[in-house]
């Protein structure tokens, strides 16, 4: 398993050299590398038991700010804005979707855990879906150019709107068994 320190710091520099964008192939290509890189880890690290704590609001912030570094995540024109704000909606409902999909349970110890599965597989294939749509309509309909800060800014968005609510279902999240049953938590 990898050092959550060293990942942490490795992340901390990639996201370094990203915010110094200097309009170059390399900075676009190096931009979009970590947008998929980071966004694999964090969506893999959505089908291992993780326990449920603030500790992904870190991410969160790291990627909503990241995504709102200068140029920004739109041009300053309607269509940009307005398809923006329509990308940014769509990933507010993935997140309530998945948020409230996701398995949890408590142990014995009373810490809540969650562990993804084929449900919140097909939302994180949707969610990634309905951001590329949209990247598409941009670039074919408005002729607007790739735009790393968007994807920055939505990813954080969902993961937000998700981890929102997921802390707010921890009280209720049942308890499970040693024999891997889970008994329902009382209300």
């Amino acid at each position: 398993m990898t050092d959550p320190h060293t990942l942490h710091a490795g992340l901390t520099l990639a996201g370094e050299l990203a915010a110094k964008d200097d309009g170059s192939n390399f900075t676009t290509y190096f931009n979009t590398l970590l947008i998929v890189g980071i966004t694999t880890i964090i969506v893999i690290r959505q089908f291992t038991a993780q326990q449920v704590t603030n500790r992904m609001f870190f991410w969160v912030a790291v990627l909503i700010v990241r995504g709102c570094v200068p140029p920004g995540p739109a041009e300053m024109k309607p269509a940009s804005i307005a398809l923006l704000v329509l990308s940014l909606l769509a990933s507010v409902a993935f997140g309530l979707w998945r948020g409230a999909a996701f398995p949890m349970w408590r142990d014995a110890e009373g810490r809540v855990f969650r562990k993804g599965d084929r449900r919140i597989l097909f939302l994180w294939l949707l969610t990634v879906a309905a951001r590329l749509v949209f990247g598409g309509i941009g670039a074919v309909a408005f002729h607007e150019p790739f735009n790393a800060d968007a994807l920055w800014l939505g990813m954080g968005v969902t993961l937000a709107v998700q981890h929102v609510v997921m802390t707010r279902r921890k009280a209720g999240a049942p308890l499970r068994v040693a024999d891997g049953g889970v008994v329902p938590a009382a209300r």
